[in-house]
């Protein structure tokens, strides 16, 4: 089992506090799904960026692992010695685990992002609890690794749901920069959307479930590492939520 010492709560605050760490989240969805009132409002578990001292900024890849996919963007990664988390999908995670096991093996940090990617705005809170738990037993299980962050499905996620994620151990992130890449725009389109919008502090997501992802991350990484970005996982960038 991968051990990795996370930032103690206090010094989590304090950084946040110092650092201006905005816990708005997105006033937009992924897949142009409406937001609906009450969801995605401030919440002291939620965050949408992180500290911006040291110019660092977080690279996040959603609705993995994929096959073809997952394996092209961890090579890249590779290849420039860069850390990311990855977002990923329980029932994705349990068809693929020695995917999601060289994620960890790799160094990159791990997240939970449902078991199905339903819409959680819109269901029960018992519901909403078995998505998370299967997650998180499906990714411990293959990689030995328990996350500590979660992503809701499309941003849709309401005020009074943040307890659940919160009774679980799970904070939960936003992002602050979103190319919209699920869209498939090209991945020039892609490239300089991220690369425009990025800035110290920012949570950036990708998806690494289309092939333009994949075809744009190159450019995507080395247009970072040419602006003096530093790309660090959740895990040294935001720390253990709860510790």
């Amino acid at each position: 089992m991968l051990k990795r010492k996370p930032m103690r709560r206090a010094d989590f605050l304090k950084l946040l506090s110092l650092a201006g760490v905005s816990y708005s989240s997105p006033a937009f969805s992924q897949g142009q799904v409406p937001i609906q009132p009450g969801e995605c409002e401030v919440n002291p578990a939620f965050i949408n960026s992180g500290p911006g001292f040291g110019n660092r900024v977080a690279l996040t890849f959603d609705d993995g692992p994929s096959p073809g996919v997952t394996d092209r963007v961890l090579t890249e990664l590779s290849k420039r010695s860069l850390r990311a988390t990855f977002f990923l999908i329980g029932a994705k995670v349990d068809a693929s685990p020695q995917l999601a096991r060289r994620i960890v093996d790799e160094g990159h940090d791990v997240a939970n992002h449902t078991y199905t990617h339903p819409r959680l705005s819109g269901m029960s809170d018992s519901a909403v609890e078995q998505q998370l738990i299967r997650t998180q037993d499906a990714i411990a299980r293959a990689t030995g690794v328990t996350p500590v962050w979660f992503r809701p499905p499309y941003g849709a996620f309401r005020r009074e749901q943040g307890s659940i994620a919160s009774k679980l151990g799970l904070g939960v992130a936003y992002w602050s920069v979103d190319p919209k890449d699920w869209s498939q725009p090209g991945s020039s389109t892609i490239t300089k959307r991220v690369l425009s919008a990025s800035q110290p502090g920012s949570i950036i997501l990708l998806h690494d479930l289309h092939s333009q992802t994949a075809d744009a991350v190159p450019a995507i990484f080395d247009g970072l590492i040419e602006r003096t970005f530093t790309a660090a996982p959740f895990h040294s960038f935001v720390g253990n939520p709860y510790t």
